[in-house]
């Protein structure tokens, strides 16, 4: 099974007391406080057991955080989702002893178990499907369209052909003219009314017994729904499955959603290549703080992406 974080997160005892004594204001008096560490910020992220019984979900960072509107993003848009999306309830957001907070129903469950053969694997794919169902049209004013915001960051080919150090694959780099041309041929194909999540991975993923929920939701955008379905896919390889496996998986969805878009197949294997160099782009960088394991697990999410792309493009 795949490690669903790579972020070092405070523990309770490590917050600052102003943080905790604001949050037992708002809650009641906590008894017990288990720490979350899937994930990929740095960030409070913790299940309390309250005095009264009740069991919340909170999350936060500092407001100063590079992140922080992220956070923000996050609680404007769970306001928003429709009762029939698969995502906890926010009980409340707001700014406590200098961190933005917020605070959820406790959803329970674990984390969603993508490897071959596992249950999970069907009910997840269920559950993303039909996400489109409830959110077309976006019911979230002033989320970015897709094409133009995954244009901005979901690429990397080309600027790693410019760099005087060429990929180690050697796959990669007998390819990496093509996968650079590749990488923006889907991006005609990106808009559409749907809401997105936008980040879908094993850690946004919530397992409880054939119930599937979707968390973290700060990345939104406004696109087509086959995106967050096609999403799916290298995290299926990153646990185990075959790039042709992984795509049966998500084969029936992925083909309704693009159909639903006007898209061909074609569109997949641009994305797929954009995916690969966006991660194999990233894991060059240094690590951000308080995530010492990021670039790491970026580089294996790139080489399943490009096992992905190699699958479907047949390149030698």
């Amino acid at each position: 099974m795949t490690s669903t974080g790579t972020a070092v997160r405070p523990s309770w005892d490590q917050l600052p007391a102003p943080l905790r004594d604001g949050l037992a204001d708002r809650l009641g008096r906590v008894e017990a406080a288990e720490v979350q560490t899937a994930g990929f910020t740095p960030g409070l992220a913790v299940r309390l057991q309250l005095a009264d019984g009740d069991r919340v979900f909170v999350k936060g960072i500092e407001c100063t955080h590079p992140l922080a509107n992220r956070y923000r993003d996050e609680a404007r848009v769970v306001r928003a989702l429709p009762s029939a999306v698969p995502a906890p309830r926010l009980r409340w957001d707001d700014v406590v002893a200098g961190w933005v907070v917020l605070a959820f129903d406790d959803a329970g469950g674990r984390h969603a178990d993508l490897t071959p053969g596992s249950a999970d694997v069907v009910v997840v794919v269920e559950m993303v499907a039909g996400l489109a169902a409830s959110l077309t049209p976006c019911p979230v004013l002033d989320v970015p369209d897709a094409g133009k915001e995954l244009a901005g960051f979901v690429h990397g080919w080309r600027e790693l052909a410019a760099v005087p150090e060429p990929p180690a694959d050697p796959w990669v780099r007998r390819n990496l003219q093509a996968l650079a041309d590749a990488e923006t041929t889907w991006l005609p194909a990106a808009d559409g009314a749907t809401l997105l999540h936008g980040d879908i991975n094993r850690s946004n993923l919530l397992v409880t017994g054939r119930r599937a929920m979707l968390v973290d939701w700060g990345q939104p955008v406004r696109g087509a729904a086959w995106i967050d379905v096609a999403d799916l896919i290298p995290h299926l390889i990153l646990a185990g499955h075959t790039p042709a496996a992984a795509e049966a998986v998500v084969a029936g969805a992925l083909g309704t959603a693009l159909e639903a878009a006007g898209a061909d197949d074609a569109v997949v294997t641009g994305y797929a290549a954009a995916f690969a160099g966006y991660w194999a782009r990233q894991s060059r960088l240094p690590d951000p703080p308080g995530v010492p394991h990021l670039r790491a697990h970026q580089a294996r999410a790139a080489r399943a992406a490009a096992a992905w792309v190699a699958h479907r493009t047949g390149w030698a």
